[in-house]
C-alpha cells in the first residue's frame, strides 16, 4: 500500500473523507439557528461594526473572538449559512490529514494511517459538522499545532517555533479556557528554565509561549479597557462553576440554562423544569440582579462559598463531569439513550490510561515535543472537569491526545522469552 502514489500525498490518502464530510452538511444542513450558533454570528456582526461587546454595564464576552473573526468575511459577503457548515467539512478534513503528517514524524506509514482513521471514524465529532460552532474548527487547529511543534523541536529555531506560538494564541482566542492554559504552561516552562537554563528545548518553548502571548494581548488589553480587569478572558465561566458546584441532591454539575429547562438534545431527552426552579430559582433570581461582569462575580461568589460548604459533593460532580466529557453522561434530571460511541471512546480511555502509565514511567526518555503536547493536553483536560463539561469540549483535544498515544504506543517495550537449551532438558 505505501508503494501506492496517492498513499505519499495525505490529501489524496484522506480525500474521501472530505467528500463524506461534505455530504453530511450537505444532507443534514438547516438554516435553523440552535444552541450557541446564533452566539457566534452576533459577535461577528459587533466586529463588522467595529466593536466586539457592548459596554458597561451590558458587557458581553461569553466567548473568545477567534471564531467571530472567522465568520466576519461571511457576514460581510452576506453568503449563505452552508457556505459557513462547508468549512467545517473542510476544517475537520484538514484536522485529519494534520494529524497525518504530526505522526509521519515518529512512527511508521500504517501506526500514523491506523491511529489517524481512529480520529478519522470518531463518528461523535460528525455532529458538529452540520452547526456553526467551534469544534470543528478548534479540532484543526489543535492537529496544525501538534504538527508545527513536532516540527518546531527539530533543529534549530525554525518557522515552526513561530507558528506554534500564533496557533496557540489563536486557539486561546477562539475557546478562553486555553488562556488559562497558556498561563500554567508559562509557570511550567519558567520553572523548567530555573532548574536548567541551558536547555534549548526550554528556550525555544519559552519563544512559543512568547508568541503566543503577543497574539492574545490585543484582546486582553481590549477586556482590561472594557472590565478593568486584568488577564480576563470572558464572562462565561461563573455560570459554569456555579452549576459545577451545585450541592443538591441528584444533581451532577450539568449546566442548565437560566430559564431552568433542558431541551431535547442529541443524546439525552430534557425533563421537567420543577426540580430545578425548586433548587436553584432563589440562586437565579439574585444572579439576574446584575449584567455583564457583575453578573458574572455574582455567579462566582455563589459557587465558590457551596464549595466551601460542600467539598465532597463537588469532588462528586467533578468525578460525573469526567464521565460526561467522555461520554455525554450522567446529566441532571435528563433520561440518556443508548449511547453507540460508548464503545469508541472507552478504547480511548482505555488507551489514555495504558499511554498514561508508560509516560509516566518513562518521562525521562520521553522527546521534549512530546512531553510538551502531553502537558497541553492534561492542563486543558484538568481544567475542563472543573466545570461544566461535555463530550463537545473533550473531542477537540483528541487529536493531541493520538499523537502522544501513537508515539508511545510506537516505543512500547516487547516483551521476548528466551530460553537457554540447558534449562529445557
Amino acid at each position: 500500500m505505501r508503494n501506492l502514489k496517492f498513499t505519499r500525498n495525505p490529501y489524496l490518502l484522506f480525500s474521501p473523507f472530505l467528500l463524506l464530510f461534505i455530504v453530511i452538511v450537505l444532507f443534514v444542513h438547516t438554516d435553523t439557528m440552535e444552541g450557541d450558533e446564533s452566539g457566534y454570528l452576533y459577535f461577528a456582526q459587533n466586529l463588522l461594526h467595529g466593536f466586539y461587546s457592548p459596554a458597561s454595564p451590558g458587557i458581553n464576552l461569553w466567548w473568545g473572538p477567534g471564531y467571530p473573526l472567522l465568520l466576519v468575511p461571511f457576514q460581510a459577503l452576506r453568503l449563505p449559512l452552508i457556505s459557513i457548515t462547508l468549512m467545517n467539512a473542510v476544517f475537520q478534513y484538514l484536522s485529519l490529514v494534520y494529524l497525518f503528517k504530526a505522526m509521519s514524524h515518529f512512527v511508521e506509514f500504517r501506526k500514523a494511517l491506523l491511529f489517524s482513521l481512529f480520529w478519522a471514524f470518531c463518528f461523535s465529532s460528525y455532529r458538529y459538522l452540520n452547526f456553526i460552532l467551534t469544534e470543528p474548527f478548534i479540532a484543526f487547529l489543535i492537529s496544525l499545532l501538534v504538527l508545527s511543534i513536532v516540527r518546531a523541536f527539530k533543529g534549530q529555531i525554525n518557522k515552526f517555533v513561530f507558528l506554534s506560538g500564533f496557533i496557540l494564541g489563536y486557539i486561546a482566542l477562539t475557546k478562553v479556557i486555553f488562556g488559562y492554559v497558556l498561563l500554567l504552561l508559562l509557570i511550567w516552562n519558567v520553572l523548567l528554565l530555573i532548574r536548567n537554563r541551558k536547555e534549548n528545548d526550554y528556550k525555544k518553548t519559552a519563544l512559543i509561549l512568547l508568541i503566543a502571548f503577543i497574539t492574545v494581548m490585543p484582546y486582553l488589553l481590549y477586556t482590561y479597557n472594557l472590565t478593568g480587569r486584568f488577564y480576563y478572558w470572558g464572562n462565561s465561566g461563573g455560570m459554569s462553576l456555579y452549576w459545577m458546584s451545585n450541592p443538591c441532591k441528584n444533581e451532577y454539575g450539568s449546566w442548565i440554562n437560566e430559564k431552568l429547562n433542558q431541551k431535547e438534545t442529541y443524546s439525552a431527552v430534557g425533563c421537567s423544569a420543577t426540580l430545578l426552579k425548586l433548587n436553584h430559582q432563589k440562586d437565579i433570581d439574585e444572579v439576574l440582579k446584575y449584567k455583564g461582569v457583575q453578573k458574572d462575580d455574582a455567579y462566582k461568589r455563589i459557587a465558590i462559598q457551596n464549595i466551601k460548604n460542600y467539598p465532597v459533593k463537588y469532588g462528586k460532580n467533578v468525578l460525573a463531569n469526567i464521565s460526561c466529557l467522555l461520554f455525554d453522561f450522567p446529566q441532571t434530571y435528563t433520561y440518556q439513550r443508548i449511547l453507540l460511541k460508548i464503545w469508541y471512546f472507552s478504547i480511548l480511555y482505555t488507551l489514555i490510561l495504558v499511554s498514561l502509565v508508560l509516560t509516566i514511567f518513562n518521562w525521562r526518555n520521553i522527546p521534549f515535543h512530546i512531553k510538551f503536547i502531553v502537558v497541553f493536553a492534561f492542563i486543558y483536560l484538568g481544567g475542563s472537569s472543573l466545570l461544566s463539561g461535555a463530550s463537545r469540549q473533550f473531542i477537540v483535544i483528541v487529536p493531541a491526545l493520538l499523537v502522544w498515544i501513537a508515539y508511545v504506543f510506537n516505543k512500547s517495550i516487547v516483551v521476548k522469552f528466551r530460553f537457554d537449551k540447558t534449562e529445557l532438558q
